[in-house]
């Protein structure tokens, strides 16, 4: 079984916050509470406000470990010295060494400051999926991933066809009332796309496709050129991109299991428009 460890800051509210994520990820095997040392120390120096919350925040914390023990879940406190560069870093390494093999979530809504940067900066290392709580309208909190491109700018910038079906995902004009980040398009529609713009990253061994639109040459105004797309380079190109967690690939929403279809992640979004700033290459 695939250990999947849910590493979350101390704080108030982290007990619904939790309980969400569980309903969400299903397939936590693992919860860290990463809790400031300061949280657990009561200092002559704390104003009456500040022994309420730490009392209130120790609480939810308790409440997040019994409703783990509730679901047969392991959850462990750990401490983090101040500064937490070190400390939490360390306490996540340690963790990873333990399950090298474990996937990672974070949710970094509570706790200090330079707690939550230290651990989204090992979560980018580790490949983690990490979330934040921002404050909503009406005063709602609103859980948001934080996008992460996993394949660089460069990368991606270098490759026409990872920026075709990104830009195809993000610009597809789709129904008024869908919402662009749940927009699904079929595997077939994304090769028609590719079909008449393929570039081959390597010309040896690719088929030369006939020229029946009379596309030419952008710089020599002669017949382009076109290269023949086969579905297993779209496949390899399609797996490259959900890989790099830049693209979904989900089953089809009528339960037609032949064909796949493709959404485009917030980590792709950020890819595509990072990607186009890049300086081409003359």
């Amino acid at each position: 079984m695939q250990t999947s460890i849910h590493i979350i800051t101390a704080g108030n509210d982290i007990a619904p916050a939790y309980a969400r994520t569980l309903r969400e990820r299903p397939d936590i095997t693992r919860t860290y509470i990463f809790a400031d040392t300061e949280l657990y120390t009561n200092s002559t120096r704390d104003t009456p406000e500040m022994r309420a919350q730490k009392e209130s925040a120790r609480h939810a914390v308790n409440r997040v470990k019994d409703h783990a023990a509730s679901l047969g879940i392991p959850a462990s406190l750990v401490y983090v010295i101040p500064p937490a560069d070190c400390s939490a870093r360390d306490a996540v390494l340690k963790i990873n060494q333990e399950y090298p093999s474990a996937t990672f979530s974070f949710n970094l809504s509570a706790g200090p400051k330079d707690m939550a940067l230290a651990l989204f900066l090992v979560s980018l290392w580790i490949h983690g999926e990490t979330t934040y709580a921002y404050e909503g309208t009406g005063g709602v909190r609103e859980r948001k991933i934080l996008p992460v491109p996993k394949i660089s700018a460069e990368t991606i910038s270098a490759n026409p066809n990872y920026m075709k079906i990104l830009a195809t995902l993000a610009r597809t004009p789709g129904k008024p009332e869908e919402q662009p980040d749940s927009r699904l398009l079929p595997r077939s529609y994304l090769f028609t796309q590719l079909a008449g713009f393929y570039i081959p990253v390597r010309k040896k061994g690719v088929k030369v496709a006939e020229n029946r639109t009379g596309k030419t040459d952008l710089f020599t105004g002669k017949h382009a050129v076109l290269h023949e797309l086969s579905q297993g380079t779209l496949s390899s190109i399609l797996n490259t991109l959900v890989g790099g967690d830049l693209i979904r690939e989900i089953t089809s929403p009528d339960g037609n299991r032949k064909e796949k279809f493709y959404t485009i992640t917030a980590a792709g979004r950020l890819a595509l428009l990072l990607a186009e700033l890049q300086p081409r290459k003359t």
